[in-house]
């Protein structure tokens, strides 16, 4: 097995961001290694939601009715 430094300051960074989900430093990192884990950008994760709130919110029945463009630009005084 091979052994890995890491200053005491990356440690706790990766301490408090283990406890955070309820692991020790250990197991996130073999998550991270197993490809169980992922690491995501906060901004990427955020385009996802949208999305995925964007799909949720078309495929609701009570979403269905269209509006034209002119009466949204009308109830916005534009």
């Amino acid at each position: 097995m091979s052994s890995l430094s890491v200053s005491n300051e990356v440690l706790t960074g990766i301490t408090t961001l283990a406890q955070q989900f309820n692991l020790s430093a250990e197991e996130l990192l073999i998550g991270l290694s197993q490809g169980k884990l992922a690491i995501i950008d906060a901004d990427e994760l955020e385009d996802l939601l949208d999305v995925r709130d964007a799909v949720l919110a078309e495929s609701d029945p009570e979403n269905q009715e269209r509006i034209p463009w002119e009466v949204v630009k009308q109830e916005l005084d534009l």
